[in-house]
Order: C-alpha cells, then structure tokens, then sequence
C-alpha cells in the first residue's frame, strides 16, 4: 500500500528546524536553616543579660544654652576656603608734601616734621574801607575779664590723724634724753602719749626744770633706766587742747611806732602750776621708794653730753 504525503505548513516547518533555546533559570533564594533562625535570638538575649543599659544623664541648662543656635544664623561652610586679603603696602607721604589744613603750620625739628595749629585765620572781607581781610580767633577768648587777679584760695590743712606708732622703748615711766628744743640735753620721765601722737614729758620740774612738755618721738632718746609710774595719776584734762596758746588780738588802730612795740612774754597759768606741782609730788613720791634714790636724782638732774671717743650708734642708754 503506498502512503500518501500530506504537505505540512511553513510555520511549522520552521520551528522544527531551528532548535529550541534553553531558558535561563532564576537562582533560588536559598531558604535560612532553620538552625541559623533559632541561634540568632539566643545570642542576643546573652548579650542583653550581659550589658546593662548605662543611665543617661540629663543635660544642664547651660550645655543647652551652647548647644542652641541664635535664630536667623546659617551653618557655615567648613568646606569653603577662607579668602586671603591681599595687604596693600602703605605708602608713605614725603615729609614737606602732606597738604594742611587751615590754619595750621609745619615746624621742622632736624628730621622731625611737627604741625601745629594757628592762633587765627585770617579771612577776606568785602568793602572798600573794611581791609579788605580780618583775623578770626581759633579759640575763642572768656568773655569776662577780672580787673585784678584772682586771689588763689588754699585749702587749709587739716591736722594729721594717721601717725607713726610708737617706739616699743618708749613705755610710761621710762627715762628720754631731749635732743633737740630749749631743754636738750635732759633727761625726762616720758608718761603717755596724745591723741596727736606727741609724748607727754616731764622734768619732774623740781629737779631739773623741765615743765610737762609735748614731744615728737624723733626728738627722744630711750634710755634703760625706768621709773615705776603705775601709782602716778594723770589728769583727763590734760592732753593736746590743754597746751594751746591763746593769741592776743591787737586792735586795727594802734597808736605809736609798730616796731617799738615789744611781743608780751609766755606766762604759765595759775591751773597749770597746780597740775605740775601735783604730778612733781607724784614722781618724787615714786623716785624715793627706790633703793637708789640718791643716784636716780642726780642722774636726772644731770645733763646728756658726748665727750671724746663716745660714738652714739655703738653706745647703749
């Protein structure tokens, strides 16, 4: 039996020729074990157990303060380059060329130019019989004028209250050498000292005629020689007030010669007599309780003097 050949399409003819290509396959995501799952969280639950959270500690207000930004400011650019300005060199003006200004002048000391200012301008003015120009005073003159000169008023000085202290050989009852002042060179009881900072001194007077005098302490040398005082009592009233000398006020119309008239001399007062025999009696009373009475009088009663060879920085009072 013979087989009859049915013509098969172009189409397919085609497709049998050419052979399939393979497609590509997609790479399966391989699916975690699930060991791996299991491990993971255990791990972390160790370590949470290890590692304790620190407390974090709340920020003061003055860290807040810096860390805020004022308003309206931009955040600077780090990354941008600073521009560098260029520094011009100064150029000096020649001495002599620098233009002035009105009314000023140049003097010149060696190399040194100095520009000063004048005392007036002098300005153009217009009118035939005016001058043709006027001087202007800079600075302007008062306007009142005395017709003597003003008297200079000083201040009177006031006494001085902060004063030296006192040598600590200075004590009451020790024995000073006056140095200087009518009665230098003797010897006297020093008792305390004022509100003026001066030594209140005595001879006693009965001794060696020394009335109670006031003394700078420069003007006293400390002896070693000490009285004991401690039974004398010095008056409330006698401190610096009590010293003062009243001044005599002379009247405007005086007859006779001003240089004929003689200056009246310094009395004592009836008071301070009584007040120089009361403190003499006192420190006699004191001077004769010593075992060397009869020595202490007569080295008071005597006077202080150097002679040949005594140095007075090397010898000791």
């Amino acid at each position: 039996m013979t087989m009859v050949e049915t013509k098969k399409p172009a189409a397919t003819k085609k497709a049998e020729k050419a052979p399939a290509k393979p497609k590509a396959e997609k790479p399966k995501a391989e699916k975690p074990k699930a060991d791996a799952k299991a491990a993971k969280p255990k791990v972390a639950k160790a370590e949470a157990k290890d590692v304790k959270a620190k407390p974090v500690k709340p920020k003061t207000k003055l860290e807040l303060l810096r860390e805020r930004k004022p308003k309206g400011t931009k955040p600077k650019d780090k990354t941008k380059p600073k521009p560098v300005k260029e520094k011009k060199p100064k150029q000096k003006e020649p001495l002599g060329k620098k233009p002035l200004k009105a009314g000023c002048y140049r003097i010149w000391k060696g190399k040194k130019e100095i520009i000063r200012r004048k005392n007036y301008i002098v300005k153009p003015i217009g009118g035939a019989n005016n001058g043709n120009a006027r001087r202007v005073l800079q600075n302007k003159r008062p306007a009142y004028y005395a017709a003597q000169l003003n008297k200079k008023y000083i201040s009177k000085r006031k006494p001085k209250t902060n004063f030296k202290r006192l040598r600590p050989s200075i004590t009451p009852g020790t024995v000073c050498i006056i140095v200087a002042g009518v009665h230098k060179g003797k010897k006297v009881v020093f008792l305390k000292r004022l509100v003026s900072g001066l030594c209140l001194v005595t001879g006693p007077f009965k001794i060696n005629a020394c009335p109670l005098r006031r003394v700078n302490q420069i003007y006293l040398i400390a002896t070693a020689t000490k009285l004991d005082i401690s039974k004398v009592e010095i008056p409330k009233h006698i401190n610096d007030r009590y010293f003062r000398r009243g001044k005599t006020v002379r009247s405007k119309k005086e007859e006779g010669d001003i240089f004929g008239q003689k200056t009246e001399k310094y009395v004592a007062s009836e008071q301070r007599k009584k007040d120089q025999e009361a403190l003499d009696a006192q420190l006699i009373t004191a001077i004769k309780e010593r075992e060397d009475k009869k020595m202490f009088f007569g080295y008071l009663g005597s006077y202080f003097g150097l002679r040949n060879r005594m140095y007075p920085h090397i010898m000791k009072f």
